[in-house]
């Protein structure tokens, strides 16, 4: 099941809105859910990007990715 969220990590549940006004649903580690668009704060970085199905953050210079799970 390569597929599967993992539950120990941010995952993407979701991207919504407009083109030019994405917001995403987030998976939090500790289970908690929620709603960001390009400058929320997420995992102790910054949403950077919203895309159809991946969004971007920035945590300590690094750029890290997010995409929906297929399947």
């Amino acid at each position: 099941m390569n597929n599967a969220i993992r539950l120990r990590d941010v995952n993407l549940i979701g991207v919504y809105g407009s083109p030019n006004n994405r917001r995403a649903l987030v998976r939090l580690r500790n289970g908690n859910y929620v709603k960001v668009e390009i400058g929320s704060s997420l995992d102790g970085g910054r949403v950077t990007a919203i895309g159809d199905s991946a969004l971007n953050y920035v945590k300590r210079g690094k750029t890290i990715a997010l995409e929906l799970p297929t399947g």
